[in-house]
């Protein structure tokens, strides 16, 4: 191209110092997650990923009290309500995680059944279902391990490559700008011994520029 052209196009030749280059990008593993609630009165369905960082909402805080919180990283990596504006994720993967309001309590078990065997998942990318799945289905990254001489209840914790997840046979591209969303349906409104945090995550390659 004439460096004339070049000029006209770009008067302040300010295109050298950009700090976004989706021409080249870097991807990396990076799981989209979100936190929801489940109180303990019961609920018809959780809806995931519509609430993002630095906004509020009703989780377990402290490690007992339910209580209104602003979301930061500990619940979401979501900036934007229902869509990831910049980057684009490969997923390869989903599961599940469970804080309790009251952790090590043997009716904790109890509750993480009522939840999964009651419910199903619905993953929805603009206006196309991607995936529906059976709660029991999905992984858990904290699953109970132990059961102490107290009574109480150990979980254990997930992570690195041997993360559990139910793997996607074929995996699903979320592009930029994408409307997405995740629910947990559950059939009738079930009551647990007590509040229960429910963590989706969507595990998977995160692609941004440079």
């Amino acid at each position: 191209m004439p460096n004339n052209v070049t000029t006209e196009l770009d008067p302040l030749k300010a295109q050298p110092f950009r700090t976004q280059r989706a021409e080249l990008p870097e991807d990396l593993w990076q799981p989209l997650y979100d936190r929801v609630n489940y109180p303990a009165l019961g609920v018809n369905a959780l809806s995931f990923f519509s609430v993002a960082r630095g906004q509020a909402a009703n989780l377990i805080v402290g490690g007992a009290v339910v209580a209104g919180k602003i979301k930061t990283y500990r619940d979401t990596n979501m900036e934007n309500s229902n869509v990831v504006p910049t980057k684009m994720f490969k997923f390869v993967g989903i599961s599940l995680a469970f804080v309790h309001q009251t952790e090590g309590a043997v009716t904790n078990a109890v509750d993480r059944d009522i939840i999964r065997s009651g419910s199903y998942l619905l993953f929805r990318i603009v206006d196309k279902d991607i995936l529906y799945l059976p709660l029991v289905a999905l992984p858990e990254v904290n699953p109970y391990i132990i059961a102490g001489a107290a009574a109480t209840l150990g979980a254990a914790g997930g992570g690195g490559q041997n993360v559990p997840m139910y793997r996607l046979p074929i995996p699903i591209t979320l592009n930029p700008y994408e409307n997405f969303n995740v629910t947990i349906n559950i059939d009738g409104v079930v009551a647990a011994s007590f509040a229960v945090d429910v963590y989706v995550m969507l595990q998977g390659y995160m692609r941004r520029p440079t």
